[in-house]
């Protein structure tokens, strides 16, 4: 029988370049999902029969999720501060890092950890809803998975 394993209890903590925010769980947190990409490189050649052929290239990985939105939170307001031009957080200062925890982290669960580039943040207001917010970054380099 599979395991199935819930998502309320998941959980993000960040960690600015400065330390300023050393593992700060991310507050109101709805969702998140992390990708994994992998390119892939093509190497057809002649004597391949008319076929195209592959070999597995660079990887990759991002990750995106949903708050609602609290500018009283640090690390939804750090977010904000890596993704504006104008802040002088921004360049060589403007990485972090993460630990996700998919379905918590209590012993024996998921835990994946990396380096982070902010690339987005968004806050989306409407009439009849909750202000939420929404972020995405870029992994720099590798993505660790392991069991907390």
């Amino acid at each position: 029988m599979t395991t199935a394993f819930s998502g309320f209890d998941g959980v993000i903590e960040f960690t600015d370049s400065d330390n300023s925010l050393s593992d700060a769980v991310i507050g109101n947190l709805r969702n998140f999902s992390i990708e994994t990409s992998q390119d892939s490189i093509e190497t057809t050649s002649m004597e391949d029969g008319g076929h195209r052929t592959f070999k597995p290239g660079l990887s990759s990985f991002t990750i995106s999720g949903d708050v609602y939105f609290d500018y009283t939170d640090a690390v939804q307001l750090k977010m904000e501060q890596l993704t504006s031009k104008d802040d002088t957080t921004t360049g060589n200062d403007a990485t972090a890092n993460f630990k996700a925890y998919p379905s918590g982290a209590t012993s024996g669960m998921a835990k994946y950890s990396g380096d982070i580039i902010i690339t987005s943040w968004s806050v989306t207001s409407s009439v009849d809803g909750i202000v939420e917010a929404s972020f995405s970054a870029q992994g720099s380099g590798v993505l660790a998975v392991v069991a907390v």
